[in-house]
Formats: structure tokens, C-alpha cells, sequence
């Protein structure tokens, strides 16, 4: 099984093949991240094949190499293969190649496309490397490469002003997060001595404390790549770099890695205790504020972003249930219906030249392809049976009946309620009613197929679940009938009221009356509940105020001093050269003056004559006789 290796190094290398290009090469170089994309979607099919059924130990492929030694401290990077990372390879390439064929149709005219596709091959094989780490630190550094290429492709149109600000404002906040990460694996090397996932998770035994202060740093950390309230605000602005890229990043990577890093930590959480209680908390806290706000955004993309931080909220929550399977079983459902609509999004974006839903209507009757499999997401995502989004949202809600959360039990049915009715505020605004706009046609076949691929994966894994339980290693079943029924009832009242505000004849556009009545509740929905005025007010600004302050110190008073020193240092320079001139060159030159004296005086014995240097010579006898006769007497 040595070709796992290969999988995260494949888009690597088609990274490292374009990236050095120049910008025509590397535009005709495309196919070779298309096809990377599929080799590795093959290679990664074969791996959760060798794996399968799961849930024993003889399945797992294991490999390491020491790296980097410090000290006596010894970094190692490595493969794990095993039941999670094996389903997480199939999810990230099944979506990473659907999301590749469709660019094709969606940015070819665009003139960068070729370091687009460089940037999604590198951020494909970060997102393949982190869920095949073998240890915190491996984990941390692919996360962190997933972060710079984020970075590049929300703000892919950097020459456009909100691409650019989107760009930063992601980058910024997830920093913000991965802090966090970063003091965790300090404690954690300081207590374990160790990252490995075997001997952190599985050799080492956590004292409370030191598992509850490890797990909550890792939190923190999830919570900014996964968009967590309150560190959720800047995955809505990702929507600003290109729909194929925003499905990625919704799907199947930037976000998924913060719910993976804390299903694949789950043991210190449970360590800890308290970390389940808050992991759950801020997992419905999420849940509410996504969902209430996706019921209030007129951009289609904004939409299924807040309905992203909702979902990955649920997620949260079952995680903070103890409830992995239910969790990581949403997370695979949510990879390939959440994908499938945001490439939908991007085909009535191109079709309808506007992202404004109240701009919309009418499409169903000119895109019937696009309808149906936007239609089969829509369904999964409100958790309406078959779909996959029923199954995986019940498992989450039998595991919150079990574990006796009976309020936030009641409270993710209410999150399930929203979700229907902005469900059906969407589809109904886009697809029913008059139509708004002229010339609509369907797409081009390469985003047409991934849209299918995705739509049947989504229509039949579903029934799949408890067969996925079982490959995890837990005890596998359907979901209770009791809880299924009630679910589905609450989903169905929900795509009811979306229908009744939204869906009847000659109420598409007129949502006045709905506006009126929800009065507060609208107007501080609509202002994101203040998040980022918040934000905006108590940070940004601030730190904008800070900097002109320091600005201003630096204008005034360190301009001063510099100048003040520069004008000391200049008048010091001009004593320094009157002394230079009447003290130095005096005492220089006087010694010159005084040494040319005296060689002229000596010179002048030089004569030649001997009888001048016989009277010399006599002259000293004398003054030497005189000199004994004196000191004689």
C-alpha cells in the first residue's frame, strides 16, 4: 500500500509543474491538475477499498520518517491510513475532481485560470496531507498551507476591492483561531512529551485539567477554520473569490479540517469533560445564528454560507454529544450536497448574471438539469427523506435523545426548522415565479456532469449509514422512527412557511409583510446580529486609531528626538572640526615644523670635510673632560 504515499504528493507535484510557469504556459498546462485530480481520486477509491469493512486493526497502513532532530527532540512526519482518513481521502477527491472538471466550463475565460488551478491543486494536497497525518505537528503545518491557499483564492480577483478585503479578513480571523492550535500543541508536548496520534490518544493518560486546557486550544483553533460563532465572520466575505473555489473550501477542506481535527482529538475531549459540554454549546450556538441568518441574505452564495456555519454547527454539536459518527457521518453528506450547491449557485450566477435572488425567478423553466440536482441538494440539506441530509441530521439527533441533551435536543430541531424554511426562501426564489431574467440557457456539459456525479452520491449514501457506523467501529443502526418522524415533520413546516411567504403566486417579491412583522428581529438579523459592527468598532477601528496614534508619536515625537539628535550630532560635527583644525592639525603640523627645524640645523654638520669632524670630535673630548672634572669635584 505504498501508493498512499502518492496521494497528497500527485497534486503537490502538479502544483510544483505549474506554479513556476509563466502565465501562458501555466494556462495551457491546465490538464495536468485535471488529471493529477483524477489520478488521485483513483488512488484514494483504492485506499478505502483496502480498508473496507474497517473497524480492525490488520487494515491500517502506517509509516513515518524522522524529518527534523533537535536536541534530543526527534520531528517525524508520517502516513496514517485508517477507517477516518480513509473516508476523508474519497470525500476530498471525489469533490476536489468534481470541482476541477466543472472550472474548466465556469473560468475558462478567465485569464489566470492556470494559477487557479495550481492553487487548487496545492490546497487538494494540503487538505489530503492533513487527514493523512500521523500527528498533531504534521497535522498543524498542512493546516497552515491550507490557510495561505484560502488566502489565494478568496482573493483570486485581488484587483477587485472586496476579493482583496475577503482575502485578508479570512486570513486574519482563522490566525486568530489557530493560536489557539498553536499553545495546544505546546501544552501538549509539554505534558505527553509527544504528537503522535498513538501515543497522545491512545498510550497516554490525561489528568483532567491538562486534558480540558489541550482540548479547549484545540476548540479555539476548530472553531476559527470551521467558522465557529464567534470567529464565523469571515467565511460569508469567502464567497467574494470564485463559486468552484467557495465549494471546496465549503466542502470538503478549510472547514471540514476544524471538525476532523477535533473528531480525530476526540479522546482528550472526552478526557476533559468540561471541553464536550463548550464543544457542544458553541456547536448549537452555531447552529441558531447561521441558520437565522441565512433566512435574511439576498446573495445566493451568502446564503449556503451561512448555511455552512449552521451545519457545521450540527457537526459541533454531535461531537460535543461524544456522538464521532454522527458527526463525521454529517460531515461526509454535507461534503457533496453543500458542493453540489454551491457549483449549482455558480451555473445560475452565470446564467442570470446576478447573484441577488430578488433579481431571480423563472429558471426551473429554461435550466431543468440545473433544477433537479440543485433540487436534490436543497432536499438533503432540509432533511427530507431519502436524502442524505436526513439520514446523517437524525443520527445527530438520536445521539442528542441518548446522551439526555434534551434541550439542546429541542433547540437543534428548531436549527432544523430554519434550515427548511431558508431552504425552500431559496429555491423558491430562484427557480418558481416570473421570470427575471432573459436569455437563460443550461450549462456547459463539464459543469453539468460533476453536478450529476454529485447528485447521485447524494440521493443514495444515505442509506449507507449504519454501514458506516460499523466501518468506523462502532455498533451500527437506523435511525429511530420516532426521531425520524419528527424530524421530518419539523423540516416539512419549515419548507411550509417557505412556501407560504415565498412560493405562493404573487407573493415571490413581495416579502414586505413578513419584514413588518418580524420588526427587531429582521432588523438585527439583516445587521448580522452586529457581529461585525462589533467587531468592526472594537477592533478594526481601534486598531486603526492605534496606528494613526502611533503615527502621529512617531511624526512628533520620534521625528523630534531623530531630528534633535541629528542637529546635536551636526553641531558636534563642527566643534569636532575646529578642533580637527586648531587642535589636531596644529599639534601635527607644529611637530612637522619643529622636526623640519631641527634636520635643517643637523643637516648642516653633514659638511664633508674631515677637518670639520676632526673639530667636532675634539669639541666633544672637551665637554666630556669638563663633564668628569665637574662630577669629580
Amino acid at each position: 500500500m505504498n501508493y498512499v504515499i502518492a496521494i497528497p504528493l500527485i497534486p503537490a507535484l502538479a502544483f510544483a509543474i505549474l506554479a513556476p510557469l509563466s502565465g501562458r504556459s501555466r494556462n495551457a498546462a491546465v490538464p495536468i491538475a485535471v488529471g493529477a485530480s483524477v489520478i488521485t481520486l483513483g488512488l484514494s477509491i483504492a485506499a478505502f477499498l483496502a480498508v473496507w469493512p474497517g473497524g480492525h486493526e490488520e487494515a491500517l497502513y502506517h509509516t513515518s520518517i524522522t524529518f527534523a532532530t533537535i536536541g534530543s527532540v526527534k520531528l517525524a512526519a508520517g502516513i496514517l491510513l485508517d477507517p477516518i482518513s480513509a473516508t476523508m481521502l474519497v470525500v476530498v477527491t471525489l469533490v476536489g475532481a468534481a470541482v476541477q472538471v466543472y472550472s474548466l466550463g465556469y473560468m475558462h475565460r478567465d485569464e489566470r485560470i492556470g494559477w487557479y488551478y495550481a492553487v487548487l491543486s496545492l490546497f487538494t494536497a494540503a487538505m489530503l496531507g492533513l487527514v493523512l497525518s500521523d500527528n498533531f505537528l504534521q497535522l498543524y503545518m498542512a493546516w497552515e498551507v491550507m490557510g495561505l491557499c484560502s488566502y489565494l483564492l478568496i482573493g483570486f480577483w485581488h484587483e477587485q476591492e472586496a476579493p482583496r478585503k475577503a482575502s485578508i479578513k479570512a486570513f486574519l480571523t482563522t490566525r486568530v483561531g489557530d493560536i489557539g492550535f498553536a499553545l495546544a500543541l505546546a501544552v501538549m508536548y509539554k505534558t505527553a512529551g509527544s504528537f503522535d496520534f498513538a501515543v497522545v490518544l491512545h498510550d497516554f493518560a490525561w489528568a483532567p485539567g491538562a486534558a480540558t486546557a489541550v482540548a479547549l486550544l484545540l476548540l479555539f483553533g476548530a472553531m476559527g477554520k470551521s467558522a465557529q460563532v464567534p470567529l464565523h465572520v469571515w467565511l460569508p466575505d469567502a464567497m467574494a473569490g470564485p463559486t468552484p473555489a467557495s465549494a471546496l473550501i465549503h466542502a470538503a477542506t478549510m472547514v471540514a479540517a476544524g471538525v476532523f481535527l477535533v473528531a480525530r482529538a476526540l479522546p482528550i475531549f472526552e478526557a476533559s469533560g468540561v471541553a464536550l459540554t463548550v464543544t457542544m454549546f458553541v456547536g448549537i450556538t452555531t447552529a441558531l445564528v447561521g441558520g437565522l441568518l441565512a433566512s435574511v441574505q439576498h446573495d445566493i452564495k451568502k446564503v449556503l454560507a451561512y448555511s455552512t456555519i449552521s451545519q457545521l454547527g450540527y457537526m459541533f454539536v454531535a461531537l460535543g454529544a461524544g456522538g464521532i459518527v454522527a458527526g463525521f457521518y454529517h460531515l461526509v453528506t454535507h461534503a457533496f450536497f453543500k458542493s453540489l450547491l454551491f457549483l449549482g449557485a455558480g451555473v445560475i450566477i452565470h446564467a442570470a448574471h446576478t447573484q441577488d435572488m430578488r433579481e431571480m425567478g423563472g429558471l426551473a423553466k429554461k435550466m431543468p438539469v440545473t433544477t433537479v440536482t440543485f433540487t436534490i441538494g436543497s432536499l438533503a440539506l432540509a432533511g427530507i427523506f431519502p436524502f442524505s441530509g436526513f439520514w446523517s441530521k437524525d443520527e445527530i439527533l438520536t445521539v442528542l435523545w441518548h446522551g439526555e441533551h434534551y434541550v439542546v435536543f429541542v433547540l437543534a430541531l428548531v436549527a432544523a426548522f430554519v434550515t427548511a424554511f431558508y431552504v425552500a426562501r431559496l429555491w423558491f426564489r430562484v427557480f418558481s415565479g416570473p421570470e427575471q431574467t432573459s436569455g437563460l440557457k443550461e450549462a456547459h456539459v463539464e459543469m453539468l456532469v460533476p453536478m450529476s456525479v454529485l447528485a447521485a452520491v447524494t440521493s443514495v449514501i444515505g442509506f449507507g449509514s449504519p454501514y458506516f457506523a460499523e466501518f468506523l467501529g462502532h455498533v451500527g443502526e437506523w435511525p429511530a422512527a420516532a426521531i425520524a418522524l419528527t424530524s421530518t415533520a419539523v423540516a416539512g413546516l419549515g419548507l411550509a412557511l417557505g412556501w407560504w411567504a415565498y412560493g405562493r403566486r404573487n407573493q415571490v417579491l413581495n416579502t414586505r409583510p413578513l419584514k413588518s412583522r418580524a420588526g427587531f428581529v429582521y432588523a438585527a438579523l439583516a445587521q448580522k446580529l452586529y457581529f461585525d459592527l462589533t467587531y468592526d468598532y472594537f477592533i478594526v477601528r481601534q486598531y486603526g486609531r492605534l496606528a494613526g496614534a502611533l503615527s502621529e508619536f512617531d511624526r512628533t515625537v520620534v521625528d523630534g528626538i531623530v531630528n534633535g539628535a541629528g542637529a546635536i550630532w551636526r553641531a558636534g560635527a563642527d566643534v569636532g572640526a575646529l578642533i580637527d583644525r586648531v587642535v589636531i592639525d596644529g599639534a601635527v603640523n607644529g611637530v612637522a615644523t619643529l622636526v623640519r627645524a631641527v634636520g635643517a640645523r643637523v643637516r648642516r654638520i653633514q659638511t664633508g670635510r674631515v677637518q670639520s669632524y676632526q673639530a667636532l670630535m675634539l669639541a666633544a673630548l672637551v665637554v666630556l673632560m669638563l663633564w668628569f672634572v665637574v662630577k669629580g669635584a
